[in-house]
């Protein structure tokens, strides 16, 4: 019996093995960029949830009004704070008196995210939310929720935000 001392692997093993590897690899891309896609959907909708349960808090805490204003067309958001009770004075810019407390970019909403606020369904067509004192969101429509889509550009994955006039939010995904 002749004993190798020197033993590997064939250049046919390496070879085979190099196949199922790109094989499984080519499979495996696709579904890691939807998912990475859609990952970072959710972590978007999840920060601007965030944000409105912040504000909410805040607006209980402070005894003034938040809003939180979105501009689909730079796709990104500020929060604006009121500076006295009762002056109900928000614009954008805010005007003297009232202070931008935070604003969120394009980078912080996620690359290939996009905020949808068009449709009359969008915060009672405003492109704002805004929170009372009291919890409470300012009632812009008479239904029962106003609603927020943020949509991924090359998916059709979507997150719709909603918050209820007594200042629930709410995420419901559609992901694809």
């Amino acid at each position: 019996m002749k004993i190798r001392k020197n033993s590997g692997f064939s250049l046919i093993e390496v070879i085979i093995v190099m196949a199922i590897l790109g094989t499984l690899l080519a499979i495996a891309a696709p579904n890691f960029t939807r998912y990475r896609d859609n990952a970072n959907l959710k972590e978007a909708a999840r920060e601007i949830s965030s944000d409105l349960q912040l504000y909410k808090q805040r607006a209980i805490a402070e005894n003034v009004r938040y809003r939180i204003t979105f501009n689909s067309g730079a796709n990104n958001y500020d929060v604006q704070k009121e500076s006295t009770l009762g002056t109900s004075a928000f614009g954008v810019p805010p005007p003297a008196g009232n202070t931008v407390v935070n604003e969120v970019t394009d980078k912080e909403i996620g690359s290939g995210n996009v905020i949808e606020t068009s449709t009359p369904a969008n915060f009672g067509g405003n492109s704002y939310v805004t929170f009372l004192p009291r919890g409470i969101i300012e009632e812009n429509t008479s239904s029962g929720s106003e609603g927020l889509t943020l949509r991924h550009k090359t998916r059709d994955s979507k997150a719709e935000i909603k918050v209820t006039k007594m200042g629930k939010v709410n995420v419901e995904y559609t992901l694809k």
